[in-house]
């Protein structure tokens, strides 16, 4: 998944959950991620439907590869979600490689 970010610039992660098979979701819906994760996020954040981990692309957090967008903010989850850099070409947004 490739996601705009809010300062500009572009993120894309692996939607398959890092060491598990549940798929993740971007979530863009506040009060569902309140209800449905106990987390009272002020802006949107991939999920975890299956362990309830919230993970918040505004922030870093630690992969072995080092730091990676997506740091987990609530549950279980021991890392952020696989990075795959991107890069614009002219109207094209291109996976360049993954971690």
């Amino acid at each position: 998944m490739v996601v705009h970010l809010p300062e500009g610039g572009y993120w894309a992660f692996s939607l398959e959950e890092p060491y598990g098979r549940c798929e993740l979701e971007f979530v863009t819906d506040v009060a569902k991620l309140r209800k449905e994760y106990g987390y009272p996020a002020s802006h949107p954040m991939v999920g975890d439907p299956c362990t309830h981990t919230v993970y918040d692309l505004l922030r870093y957090g630690s992969a072995p590869a080092g730091l990676v967008r997506g740091e987990v903010v609530r549950g279980t989850a021991i890392r952020p979600p696989l990075a795959i850099e991107v890069r614009v070409e002219g109207h094209r947004v291109v996976a360049a490689r993954t971690e």
